[in-house]
């Protein structure tokens, strides 16, 4: 029963609720029925796709999203190993950040889990994707496209398949996030 009841409240949340073109209704139903922390004047847009575990206990990972976060719209957000995304972060549209996934060398292909971290005045690019376990230091950079396979240090700029350094980014940010379109 419990299990039929998540995959309604998944349903409801990535079908109908993520497609209603109001922040009050969508942050109201991320807040209070998934229980997602979500930030002041953080915004999450429309047709953002959740993966999650269910009610969040002290066992069990949650997602975490700080203040003046910007989450596009198309992104995926899993946290059903443990989501944590810092202030001032700039997610663009299509990102994937996966927390779960297989492992493709045990025969029994068994589902392994690893938190994410995002720290401050991270930037993702459209349609970066970050995988199981990995640590986007403060002010890092993934470029467009890039897939993070493994922890970028902070203030890195990254990009390619795996993700690699191409550069640096100056490290004093001060800006704050605040978007919120009239109809996302």
């Amino acid at each position: 029963m419990k299990n039929l009841m998540l995959q309604v409240v998944r349903y409801i949340t990535n079908i109908i609720v993520a497609n209603l073109p109001s922040y009050t209704v969508r942050h109201f139903w991320y807040r209070r029925i998934l229980h997602i922390k979500l930030g002041r004047h953080s915004s999450i847009l429309m047709n953002v796709h959740f993966h999650i575990l269910g009610r969040p206990k002290p066992d069990r990972p949650t997602i975490e999203i700080g203040e003046h976060t910007v989450i596009n719209r198309q992104c995926v957000l899993d946290g059903r190993g443990g989501l944590r995304v810092g202030n001032n972060v700039s997610i663009s549209p299509g990102v994937w950040l996966l927390t779960d996934g297989h492992d493709m060398q045990d025969p029994l292909f068994p589902e392994v889990s690893a938190p994410i971290t995002i720290g401050d005045y991270a930037w993702l690019g459209s349609r970066a994707m970050v995988l199981p376990g990995v640590t986007v230091g403060e002010g890092a950079v993934i470029a467009a496209g890039a897939i993070a396979t493994k922890h970028v240090p902070p203030y890195t700029v990254v990009a390619g398949v795996p993700a690699r350094p191409i550069g640096i980014r100056q490290r004093d940010l001060r800006y704050s996030l605040t978007y919120q379109p009239a109809l996302e």
